[in-house]
């Protein structure tokens, strides 16, 4: 299986990534890949960019090299009510929008909040994306919250980062995939990527979904249409 984009990328904006984005795309092209979404971090993660930063990418062009840019970010969730630490008139503005739990903003709590809390953020139509929610420190009730997804029109992210850098999350996000293809909700494999030799690196997400057989057709960045469709339809500015 190809993947053609990369979802969730970050640059030297968010403060704790170490390429550029001109690295980035760079490297987007040498690994064949025709999208790049470009999902930096909201200052509420130390050193990262302010929400004002996010409406000044309207100079970056939207094709560079033959890689299309898609303008996101990944913003934090601050509370269990699901409030966001972004404008919504530039979450509005945006092509891309990934709502993550970080630990560095907000201290895992009880599944019943977790659960209240993806539930505030799937009925949030500036939301596009749920970001690594494989994570088990932020385990919630996925026969809950998934359907409310499915409702929702949301895309769930499985992040190949997060085998690695999130303890336990292998076995979390093999249990969102599960429950995406139970209920048929489309998801999108990222790479997460800190740094310009990540880009485009999807090995243990994809070995995961091929082992419990994950159907292609949900799998949105698996089909250069297909993605492209869909960033057609969220983006809001020319």
């Amino acid at each position: 299986m190809k993947i053609i984009a990369d979802t969730h990328t970050h640059t030297i904006v968010s403060g704790d990534a170490h390429s550029t984005l001109l690295e980035n795309l760079r490297a987007a092209k040498e690994q064949g890949l025709k999208f790049l979404c470009v999902t930096e971090h909201v200052n509420s993660i130390p050193r990262a960019a302010p929400p004002a930063y996010f409406k000044s990418m309207c100079s970056i062009p939207r094709e560079h090299e033959g890689v299309q840019l898609v303008r996101g970010v990944e913003a934090n969730i601050l509370d269990y009510t699901g409030k966001m630490d972004m404008p919504d008139d530039t979450l509005d503005w945006l092509d891309w929008v990934i709502a993550s739990l970080h630990d560095l903003v907000i201290a895992p709590a009880t599944k019943a909040e977790h659960t209240a809390c993806w539930l505030a953020i799937a009925a949030n139509p500036l939301v596009d994306v749920i970001g690594h929610c494989g994570d088990p420190r932020y385990a919630f009730d996925l026969d809950v919250v998934i359907p409310a997804f499915k409702q929702y029109g949301k895309i769930v992210e499985i992040n190949s980062h997060s085998f690695e850098g999130r303890a336990g999350s292998a076995e979390g996000c093999r249990q969102v995939a599960l429950a995406c293809m139970k209920y048929g909700v489309p998801i999108v494999i990222s790479s997460d990527a800190h740094f310009v030799n990540h880009i485009g690196y999807f090995k243990e997400a994809l070995d995961m979904l091929g082992s419990i057989r994950f159907p292609e057709n949900l799998i949105l960045n698996a089909d250069e249409e297909r993605f492209a469709a869909v960033i057609r339809s969220k983006r809001t500015q020319p």
